[in-house]
């Protein structure tokens, strides 16, 4: 895909990865309309990018569509959607000494991690599929965002087994929107400095992940992975896969579970 005078939707686009691949895409002549739940931080990073702001909540299917409804009248038919909106709260199912963790927060969990990406991925490809297809024979593409989490087994059952359904998604999704020519791929980060990792991260998990991570020793940048959105947006050959952007790093086990270095608890950046 050629990015040039291109339109792009990003959930969670107003700070973290979804900030970082709306500087990336815009640099290359992308219109990046960002989405998410706090309008002024959106506005702020819209204005950086020469982009738009639209305040939505991505587990509300029925203002998803007014907002796409919005986008198409203002800029028309996006190309891109980059979903990184996300719930990242992590408890584990049993929140120490046997103490059940909040039912309310694995609903949470899942209308915004599984149910939001359905309805994105819907309402995006609804109205991609009815314009014409590119130059080369595509109509465009679909990033979704899971986590390394899902694939090492983080402690945090319920965010993890959240990310596991993005992972399902992939190749699944690809195949349904062949016919289409719409292209569907996903990112699995590992630590990426954001503010969502920050809020969730005590020090001295923010400097376990770090040493884990061979040669580099440092978290991921949002910047790099705006770079692997921009990569996979110009390889039309990137299609049904899953791309760890985590430096090689692999997610220890944590035996302590319920003290604060064992689990990122409340973490959320779902714009």
């Amino acid at each position: 895909m050629k990015l040039k005078d291109r339109i792009a939707v990003i959930t969670g686009g107003g700070t973290g990865m979804g900030a970082g691949a709306a500087r990336v895409l815009a640099a290359q002549g992308v219109t990046a309309c960002l989405l998410g739940r706090r309008l002024q931080v959106l506005k702020d990073t819209a204005a950086a990018v020469g982009g738009g702001a639209f305040q939505c909540d991505v587990s509300d299917p029925e203002a998803l569509d007014a907002v796409f409804d919005a986008i198409g009248d203002r800029f028309g038919t996006p190309r891109l959607l980059v979903h990184a909106a996300a719930n990242g709260s992590m408890p584990p199912l049993l929140a120490g000494r046997g103490k059940a963790c909040s039912r309310e927060a694995l609903r949470e969990i899942v209308e915004t991690n599984v149910l939001g990406t359905l309805y994105v991925n819907q309402v995006f490809a609804d109205r991609l599929s009815r314009i014409e297809r590119m130059e080369d024979g595509l109509r465009g593409l679909i990033v979704n965002v899971s986590s390394i989490g899902a694939l090492d087994g983080v402690v945090g059952s319920s965010y993890v087994t959240s990310k596991a359904a993005v992972n399902g998604l992939c190749l699944s999704l690809a195949r349904e929107l062949s016919g289409y020519g719409i292209r569907v791929m996903t990112i699995a980060p590992g630590g990426i400095d954001t503010p969502m990792f920050r809020r969730g991260a005590n020090e001295a998990v923010h400097e376990l992940v770090a040493s884990t991570v061979p040669a580099l020793e440092r978290l991921g940048t949002p910047l790099e992975f705006g770079d692997l959105v921009r990569h996979i947006c110009e390889n039309d050959y990137l299609n049904g896969s899953i791309i760890r952007l985590d430096g090689g790093m692999r997610i220890p086990f944590v035996k302590n579970v319920g003290k604060d270095t064992a689990v990122l608890e409340q973490a959320d950046d779902r714009g």
